[in-house]
């Protein structure tokens, strides 16, 4: 009888960034990836998953670790990872056994995400507040901080944060990927 584990089904989890205005040519890069796996024996079955910081889940199972292999190493899966790479950075894993749990990390570090915001925040901080004085010299002091924490407030959630957030996304989380929990009590 064979190795007990290549005759097991196998998850694979590969997380995806996506570079920033490439969200169109990632969603249609994926859709060739799925169309392909299906194609190779052994493949039963895949699903994508999206959050809302930009990170992608592409998992895919095949009934055994040869077929895996079988895909893995194929022409048409070098091809299409070489154009995933040039849209998206990926980090993968994968586990054994038709039942499995994974940790998607997708929160950043947060000191990634203390210096993207001081980086926002202090130069439109020193423009409103000195905008403010020019205008308004009279203002009390708890006055003009009151409107210049509004309005830094409002610029930073609506304006300035998406937009940066979004072109630091592949920095923001680079090295997150899934990976298999021991744990399977859910």
């Amino acid at each position: 009888m064979g190795d007990r584990r290549s005759e097991e089904p196998v998850t694979v989890a590969v997380t995806r960034v996506i570079r920033p205005g490439k969200e169109q040519e990632f969603a249609e890069w994926a859709d060739e990836v799925d169309k392909a796996a299906a194609e190779f024996d052994g493949h039963l079955g895949g699903i994508r998953l999206h959050d809302a910081q930009g990170m992608n889940h592409l998992v895919y199972q095949f009934d055994s670790e040869p077929n895996l292999k079988a895909w893995e190493e194929s022409p048409q899966r070098r091809n299409l990872i070489a154009r995933g790479d040039r849209i998206s950075e990926r980090g993968a894993t994968s586990a054994s056994g038709l039942h499995n749990w994974f940790n998607i990390s997708g929160e950043s570090p947060k000191w990634k995400a203390f210096l993207l915001t001081w980086a926002a925040a202090y130069p439109t901080l020193l423009l409103v507040s000195m905008g403010l004085m020019a205008v308004l010299p009279q203002l009390p002091r708890f006055v003009l901080l009151a409107i210049t924490s509004g309005i830094l407030t409002a610029l930073l959630t609506w304006v300035i944060l998406p937009r940066v957030n979004r072109q630091a996304r592949p920095w923001l989380l680079r090295g997150a990927h899934p990976s298999p929990t021991e744990d399977l009590e859910g």
